[in-house]
This record gives C-alpha cells, structure tokens and sequence, in this order.
C-alpha cells in the first residue's frame, strides 16, 4: 500500500523533447533522453510555479468579468454592491501578488504567455469598472 506522505512525482518539460514527463524518470518516455535528477527536480519546480501562475491569472480574470456582473446587479439590487467593494480592492491587490510571485519566470511554456495575457484583460476590465463605481458612489453620496 502506498503512502499517503509520500512525494509524488511531478512534472516538467523533456529537455531534448519539451514533452511533458513525470521528475521520477531517468529517460524520458517519448525521446529516450536521459533525464537528470537534480534537474528534473528544477524543472518541475519551475514547472509547478507556471502551473500555479496561469490558474492564479485565470481566477484574477474570472474576477474582474464578475465585477462586472456585479456592478450591473447592483444597479438593480443593493446586495451586488459588497462583492464589488470587495472585488474593487482583491483584483489589484492580485495582479500585484501575481506580479511579484510569477512575473519573472523564465519559462517558453505557451500556457504563461497566455497567463500573462489573462493578467493584462484583467487590469482592462478592473480599470473601468473601477472608474464607473467611483463615480457611482461619489454621485450616491454628492446625492444623499
């Protein structure tokens, strides 16, 4: 029986191939190039950070689009008014911790090109939603 504790094997990019392959290998199971270990173990640590970059951009994106929708359900109903307070603060704070965790990777992975891309369509969706509720607030309480 395997254990729960044990580490699990990771995965990277082929040197010779660029194949993705599991770091417990010594050759790789399309090409048959030797891997190294201990650079199979760089590789899929770098490899993981990328994986968790373009998830992380993925969800800043997903935030941004509901912004949106809750910009719009607020204009009907109050109750949408928290979430884009709430989004109002956590898209940015988000963009500048992806920054600053995954912006300098080196990686030719097409998946991180495509993250970075998702961060900057986030940045352009938060810049005018957040523009249109300060106005809406500033006209709320110049109103009250």
């Amino acid at each position: 029986m395997a254990s729960t504790f044990a580490p699990q094997p990771r995965i990277l990019p082929c040197p010779s191939c660029g194949e993705m392959i599991y770091s417990d290998t010594t050759k790789c199971r399309f090409c048959s190039a030797p891997v190294d270990s201990a650079a199979a173990a760089m590789a899929a640590d770098n490899q993981k950070k990328v994986n968790d970059a373009c998830n992380q951009a993925k969800w800043i994106r997903n935030m941004a689009g509901a912004m949106w929708a809750l910009m719009g359900v607020s204009l009907i109903f109050s109750a949408g008014t928290i979430g884009v307070f709430a989004f109002f603060f956590l898209i940015p704070l988000s963009l500048i911790y992806w920054q600053i965790s995954y912006g300098r990777l080196t990686t030719a992975d097409p998946d991180y090109q495509k993250a970075k891309r998702d961060r900057l369509i986030a940045l352009g969706l938060w810049v005018p939603a957040a523009l249109i509720e300060v106005l809406i607030t500033t006209v709320q309480v110049i109103g009250a």
